[in-house]
């Protein structure tokens, strides 16, 4: 009865054990494929193309640019997340409108960014997963009634990232709903201050609204390739 005893107690105290382990350990594991959640594995270029306006918002104006692609490549574990092509533009333009009278280029500063990830974490109802964009910076040169004025803003995540949420192709909640690809969003995510005038705001914050799409033939530079996000 004793021997009984002690391994009730012994079981009882794995099970609470476990109870008290951080959610984070039991993540699934991330897996991209093609076309949907039964279709081969992706790994290879992907391209986000605007979908929606892109916007910079700070205490001074709002830059709006309605053209804008980013190219990178990932592995299909979702690991190896780099980006190689940041572009925004206006069409007609190319500089972008702002709210203070004048317009705004936005360019990228020290690619590639390296190091980034998608994860599979979905959010019912909401979004599928999350994609980080490490090492983000960019430089925006404006001008208004303040001048013109230059000022660089990097990620506020760690690794000074960015963070959008991923939507699947036949999530009823993806941001645009006509499209019928995987997208990503971003709503005011937060970018601080790395240089520039005196007159540039502290923070911005950033919102954007892409779709998600690979190569059907590797290092075809044509991306037609619908991709899915699983466990």
């Amino acid at each position: 009865m004793k021997r009984f005893r002690n391994l009730v107690l012994a079981v009882t105290a794995v099970v609470l054990a476990l109870a008290f382990v951080p959610t984070s350990a039991w993540a699934a594991t991330t897996k991209i494929h093609r076309n949907d959640q039964f279709g081969a594995l992706y790994s290879g270029k992907v391209r986000a193309t605007l979908i929606g306006n892109v916007s910079i918002t700070t205490s001074l104006a709002t830059a709006t640019c309605n053209v804008g692609v980013i190219d990178g490549t990932v592995q299909s574990d979702g690991t190896a997340l780099n980006v190689s092509a940041y572009n925004f533009s206006n069409n007609p333009g190319p500089q972008c409108p702002n709210s203070a009278g004048g317009q705004s280029s936005v360019s990228a500063v020290g690619l590639p960014w390296n190091g980034g990830n998608v994860t599979y974490a979905p959010v019912v109802p909401g979004r599928d997963g999350t994609i980080t964009i490490n090492s983000v910076k960019v430089t925006s040169v404006s001008t208004g009634w303040f001048g013109t004025i230059s000022c660089t803003y990097k990620g506020s995540g760690a690794g000074n990232s960015l963070v959008l949420d991923a939507f699947n192709p036949n999530n009823a909640n993806r941001p645009v709903i006509a499209v019928a690809q995987a997208q990503a969003r971003a709503v005011n995510y937060t970018l601080n201050k790395d240089s520039g005038s005196l007159l540039c705001p502290s923070t911005a914050t950033y919102s954007a609204t892409f779709q998600l799409l690979g190569e059907t033939v590797a290092n075809s530079g044509v991306y037609d390739q619908k991709l899915h996000l699983t466990a």
